[in-house]
């Protein structure tokens, strides 16, 4: 029994340093803890998700503005879900424009690796709905990998990660 408890250990430890792995390790200019433990709890979150088939579903279901399905434009790139995962950068930008109103939670711009984070409003939606916060950061993942917004809406995108990542 001791050795097949010492097995089923080694084989977690590998499992969770996969899963590790496949996180982003880059946070940028977060200045408070608060922040830095809800972005990375969500990233981590994300990283779980998109390790799933199902969850990488989502690539197929959005396009680029040429009507490429992000999945075809990922494996053309030659990169993994978890290593273009692995390749955000978050970016604490508490003080953009984009946060003031006080209902975006994260943002990016069509392409970039940069997913900027509304650190004070993540952190709430954070500690209030973990999944939420889990299933943002796929939806910026989305738009890094050059899905457009309007058409489909931002509502639209998070649904369909919902659908797809949720479970």
């Amino acid at each position: 029994m001791g050795r097949r408890t010492v097995v089923i250990w080694a084989l977690w430890a590998a499992f969770v340093a996969n899963r590790a792995d496949a996180a982003p390790q880059v946070l940028l200019g977060f200045v408070d803890s608060d922040s830095k433990f809800a972005v990375e709890g969500a990233v981590k979150g994300a990283a779980v998700r998109l390790a799933r088939p199902s969850c990488q579903r989502v690539l197929s279901d959005f396009a680029d503005p040429s009507g490429r399905d992000l999945e075809t434009r990922l494996l053309a790139s030659g990169r993994s879900p978890a290593e273009a995962f692995a390749a955000l950068r978050f970016v604490d930008s508490r003080t953009a424009t984009q946060c003031q109103a006080g209902t975006t939670l994260a943002f990016t711009q069509t392409g970039s690796p940069a997913i900027h984070v509304c650190g004070r409003q993540f952190v709430k939606r954070s500690m209030r709905n973990r999944l939420t916060a889990e299933i943002i950061v796929i939806h910026e993942f989305l738009h890094s990998l050059g899905l457009g917004e309007n058409p489909p809406n931002s509502q639209a995108i998070t649904e369909q990660v919902v659908i797809r990542c949720g479970g």
